[in-house]
């Protein structure tokens, strides 16, 4: 039986552009900002940060229950949105590009 999208795992992935000397800050802000928020909301799964070996980008990867959760979520943040602006800048970071999924399979280690 098919999932619904309301019941499929969803993920945000947000991709920032930084310059290289930053790139160690803005992933120990994303860090906090995620154990001391994010984690914190109905429907949280898991999150990742990813750095590129250049230094120039940096992946933020957060993995809910479902859109809905999401969705929830996102309205929940939005009122701290100002600190997420303020952390871009203070990082100098030049771009960031959002977007989501829907998961269709996980494969897992046969560990």
């Amino acid at each position: 039986m098919a999932l619904s999208d309301s019941q499929r795992p969803f993920s945000q992935i947000i991709e920032f552009t930084v310059v290289p000397r930053h790139q160690a800050g803005l992933v120990a802000s994303l860090i906090q900002q995620t154990e001391r928020f994010t984690r914190t909301y109905p429907g949280f799964v898991s999150a990742t940060v990813e750095v590129s070996e250049d230094g120039e980008r940096v992946i933020n990867q957060v993995l809910w229950q479902s859109k809905s959760a999401f969705e929830q979520a996102l309205e929940n943040a939005e009122a701290g949105a100002q600190n997420f602006y303020a952390m871009l800048r203070e990082h100098r970071v030049t771009a960031a590009t959002f977007n989501t999924y829907h998961i269709e399979s996980q494969i897992l280690s046969a560990r």
